[in-house]
């Protein structure tokens, strides 16, 4: 709502966690060889005594932000005896064992297909590999669940309840031991997409199978309308719903109508500012001496900068310029908000083309809708007898319909349960699944 906010929306992106994308070139095990490309490795020892294994591992954990991890090992060779381990260890790991052999570890190895976790004897999991063989490893990270694969085949989960930060892990133990690690650059083997797709869809089958009321949906449209006043559509879509509202309106004479927020939308819409505060002060009079009182401080703030943005857009310059000379001064100081916005809109005035500058959003329709929602905001609160909470700084308010407050609920669910699960696992975007 305020310039700051509005810049947001039009800037605000998920930052994703770094994938690992090559080994650890910095800190690795002894006896072996890296690639310049730092995506194979060799051991070029003997592989004589248990403390002779050369481990390495990739140059960032796995990230916490996403569903499921996976990586992929490609055995080039074998080497003399083929003790080639592939998984995954936390950041503390000796580099001279193999994966699974230490706390915080877990591997899957090649000369018996066996998995191993804090331990030097395994359990049966899987088949041998070889020379010529591609291993993937993959942790769903909402389900703290470990798995491996064969040549594009799932093994099935290998550990459960895994909770550390944990490293893709490669250990090598014999002369000639040569892998390839492909982080993703290039195809799987695997289907791991696949995989996240049915997953994500049983997800979805799942969420589908709750029953709502059959009348639900249709009274959460009817309360969007209400709410934010569009009373046409409002009447197309449930004529009942809205006779009910002019009912209502009727018998609180202190409430600002839903017809006058109709009138309030479309004039603020079309450009008509003056328009929309004459009927707010015809409607109570009293606000006419209150404008710097919340929740009216924000409405008329708002009036006020939409005026000068309408007398920008019919480029009359002069009498932008007289208005925020004589109207600015009167919200200057309530809050750092409003000061930084204002100084958002009148740096307007030093471009030649406004709807090109960096404060071209100011321009757009989404501004006027903006404004719409904050003046409809304050309406519906005056209307109340119930005060809606605002930000001390004079900022956005708390107002919402109830498919909003629904949506929020849904957010902060999802956050709540990525947070008792440590904060791993996908984070949920609901632009993802309203788009």
């Amino acid at each position: 709502m305020l310039g700051s906010q509005a810049k947001n929306r039009m800037i605000e992106t998920m930052a994703k966690e770094p994938s690992p994308s090559q080994l650890n070139t910095a800190n690795y095990g002894n006896f072996l060889k890296v690639s310049k490309d730092k995506l194979s490795v060799q051991y070029i020892g003997k592989g004589s005594h248990s403390n002779d294994v050369g481990a390495i591992q990739a140059d960032s954990p796995v990230p916490s932000d996403v569903l499921v991890y996976y990586y992929e090992v490609h055995v080039r060779d074998a080497g003399e005896r083929g003790v080639i381990a592939v998984g995954f260890a936390d950041f503390h790991f000796r580099l001279s064992r193999q994966p699974g052999w230490e706390p915080n570890s877990y591997g899957y190895h090649a000369d018996d297909g066996n998995k191993f976790h804090n331990s030097g004897k395994g359990e049966e999991y899987g088949p041998s590999f070889v020379q010529g063989d591609t291993v993937g490893a993959g942790i769903h990270l909402e389900n703290r669940d470990i798995f491996f694969t064969k040549n594009g085949k799932k093994l099935g989960v290998a550990f459960s309840n895994v909770k550390a930060t944990l490293f893709p892990t490669v250990g090598l133990h014999s002369q000639n031991e040569h892998v390839e690690v492909n982080f993703g650059a290039k195809p799987f083997q695997f289907d791991i997409e696949g995989m996240i797709a049915e997953e994500r869809e049983q997800r979805q089958f799942a969420v589908l199978q709750s029953e709502i009321p059959a009348n639900a949906c249709h009274n959460i449209v009817c309360s969007y309308l209400k709410h934010y006043g569009y009373a046409d559509t409002l009447k197309a879509f449930d004529e009942d719903s809205f006779k009910d509202q002019l009912r209502s309106n009727e018998e609180n004479l202190q409430a600002f109508s839903l017809e006058d927020r109709k009138r309030v939308r479309n004039m603020l819409f079309e450009g008509n500012i003056e328009g929309a505060r004459q009927l707010l002060i015809g409607r109570q009079p009293q606000l006419a001496h209150s404008q710097t009182e919340t929740p009216f401080l924000d409405a008329f703030f708002h009036l006020s900068v939409q005026q000068f943005i309408e007398l920008l857009r019919q480029e009359k310059i002069s009498e932008a310029v007289e208005h925020a000379r004589t109207s600015f001064s009167t919200f200057q100081g309530h809050s750092d908000q409003i000061d930084q916005h204002l100084e958002d809109v009148l740096a307007l005035l030093a471009y030649k083309d406004p709807y090109t500058s960096p404060m071209g959003y100011l321009m757009t329709t989404t501004q006027r809708e903006a404004v719409a929602d904050a003046i409809n905001s304050a309406m519906l609160e005056a209307s109340s007898n119930v005060p809606t909470p605002y930000a001390s700084s004079g900022g956005s308010k708390t107002s919402k319909s109830v498919l909003e407050k629904i949506l929020v609920q849904l957010c902060r669910v999802q956050a709540e349960i990525r947070r008792k699960n440590e904060n791993k696992g996908e984070i949920f975007n609901l632009e993802d699944h309203i788009a």
